[in-house]
């Protein structure tokens, strides 16, 4: 097995596999602390993943959050070691505008840029949220917690997924939501100083499904 290093992404099968509704899971979500502490994923049932501390939640499509079963399997997931490199500490406020303005600040440091992978956090207070439904999207607002994905460079799009591909899971006892909750983040805004960290991958793994029927999927 490859040594795992921090900010190093561990991938099983592709973003694009799962829009085509591939959904043979490999992975357990015991597995994957194996790789990381933190990622993202989708279990086999079209429930969503994310990966926190080294503990894998299942987020259910009316976006309720539990711990993971470990046996429970992934048809896709990204995992790391997340070891920040840069942190944002005492904001005002930050959104994905405000993160494409941190994005093109990386481009002249070394720590980032257009084209590599950036595993990132967000933790904090959060004013609005905007999580992904089957008909479009709901906000959740006055909620507490973090958001974890990847920053993904276009050319990785159909490997990986969307520019901002992040899932978030609230604070269990702080917020205004009955419930732990999550889900895939389309929209945010966090408030209160909240705190970003970055990292920047430099070595990038993917794993592919051994059935036939990845090899009928039809891929772009």
């Amino acid at each position: 097995m490859v040594a795992s290093i921090p900010n190093d992404v561990f991938q099983f099968s592709t973003f694009s596999a799962l829009k085509a509704d591939f959904n043979q899971g490999q992975p357990s979500a015991g597995d994957l602390t194996s790789h990381g502490d933190h990622g993202i994923g989708t279990f086999e049932d079209g429930s969503l993943m994310i990966l926190v501390d080294s503990r894998a939640y299942m987020i259910s499509k009316d976006r309720k959050a539990a711990v993971a079963p470990s046996q429970a399997r992934l048809p896709f997931a990204m995992v790391t070691i997340f070891q920040p490199r840069v942190r944002f500490e005492g904001l005002d406020s930050l959104s994905f505008d405000d993160l494409d303005q941190v994005l093109s600040q990386l481009s002249n440091t070394g720590h980032g840029g257009p084209n590599s992978v950036l595993p990132f956090k967000v933790g904090g207070k959060f004013a609005m949220v905007s999580l992904e439904t089957e008909n479009g999207g709901e906000a959740y607002h006055d909620v507490e917690g973090s958001i974890f994905g990847y920053i993904v460079p276009k050319w990785m799009s159909s490997i990986s997924g969307p520019k901002y591909h992040c899932h978030f899971l609230s604070e269990e006892k702080k917020s205004t939501v009955s419930g732990r909750i999550g889900g895939r983040v389309l929209d945010f805004k966090g408030t209160g100083k909240p705190l970003l960290t970055l990292g920047k991958c430099g070595r990038f793994h993917l794993g592919f499904p051994q059935s036939k029927e990845w090899e009928s999927i039809q891929l772009v």
